[in-house]
């Protein structure tokens, strides 16, 4: 870039620095043009300058210049274009990842306005820390897979053991299988979803109430699952798997006692700033408050809620009806708020 005559050091000397910035910064960066169509709408964009990094990243030449993308690329979708467009429009400067699946490498691109006419790329190698990202996510399915298969191992020690052992003690064992099959259709929800770490609600508690259909209810009694859409945190899911069976099964134990039919519905549902769960049914109904039996599904039950800072009601008409709700994060300090509804 040539000094203008009129030019002292001191101004060239800025324009110096940028140029030797533009030429060896480790990022991507190109000025382009808008090109819209007669709708005003952002088509295309031509290259006004490209640095040496994009050209590198790319590999590309410097003949670019002046060229349109769409001749580089005419498989571009529209969402593509949508992104610098919206930078046009607002001002506000944008920023989203690109995939280059050619060369399988990750940018993170920075889209910032200059002038309703001109506007900045900026692409940021972040490859490695897909790769790292992509590595830990296999490590979290691999260890999802083997705490399900272990807990299975464990259920299934269990049942070894409850099959000679007396009534009362092979009902406690049968009720610990239950609750380490839970947790197990838990990390097997989050080995298939991919998740890592949110648990979509809906599949779980199908895999959940269909085990306990399968293993209690039979033909029997019909489980109903009514569930939102929900992504949860392992924490939260896993309690709230616990007190579903615990529910669940107290429901089918005392509700339906063999041969009664009947139906129980576990309902799922988002609130603004908790989570409600409903269990359901239409069977005998609660016995008075003095005479129900406190055992450890009670005490599952009223921990959960006290450690969430929740509230939980029961309530018996025509049947007995179940309503918890928490808060999507557990609070440090919270005291139990429980209601009995008669």
């Amino acid at each position: 870039m040539p000094k203008s005559k009129n030019e002292s050091p001191s101004q060239a000397r800025p324009l110096d620095d940028y140029r030797l910035l533009f030429e060896t910064m480790s990022e991507g960066f190109v000025l382009c043009e808008p090109i819209r169509d007669a709708a005003g709408r952002l088509i295309d964009y031509r290259f006004l300058q490209a640095n040496p990094a994009f050209l590198r990243g790319f590999r590309m030449d410097a003949d670019i210049i002046g060229r349109r993308f769409k001749e580089l690329r005419p498989d571009a979708t529209r969402a593509w274009f949508e992104n610098f467009e919206a930078t046009l429009e607002s001002g506000e400067p944008r920023r989203f990842q690109y995939h280059d699946r050619g060369r399988g490498r990750w940018y993170e691109v920075h889209c910032t306005r200059l002038s309703p006419t001109c506007f900045a790329q900026f692409y940021i190698d972040v490859t490695l820390v897909k790769r790292a990202e992509q590595h830990q996510a296999h490590l979290l399915d691999e260890l999802n897979h083997r705490v399900k298969n272990n807990l299975t191992i464990v259920a299934s020690l269990l049942s070894l053991q409850g099959r000679d052992a007396p009534a009362e003690v092979r009902e406690h064992l049968e009720a610990a299988v239950s609750r380490v099959h839970a947790i197990a259709d838990l990390h097997a929800e989050l080995y298939r979803s991919r998740g890592h770490e949110l648990v979509e609600m809906d599949h779980y508690l199908a895999d959940l109430v269909s085990r306990l259909s399968r293993s209690l209810a039979g033909d029997r009694v019909k489980l109903v699952v009514e569930s939102d859409p929900l992504r949860m945190e392992l924490d939260l899911a896993v309690q709230l798997g616990l007190v579903i069976n615990e529910l669940v099964t107290n429901a089918l134990k005392y509700a339906y006692p063999d041969p009664e039919q009947g139906v129980v519905t576990i309902s799922l549902s988002e609130l603004p700033d908790a989570v409600r769960l409903t269990v359901s049914d239409a069977g005998r109904g609660l016995p008075p408050a003095d005479q129900r039996r406190r055992g450890l599904g009670s005490r599952v039950v009223e921990s959960f809620v006290q450690q969430w800072g929740g509230t939980f009601q029961a309530s018996s008409d025509k049947g007995a009806r179940f309503t918890i709700e928490v808060p999507w994060r557990r609070p440090e300090f919270a005291e139990p708020q429980t209601q009995t509804l008669l």
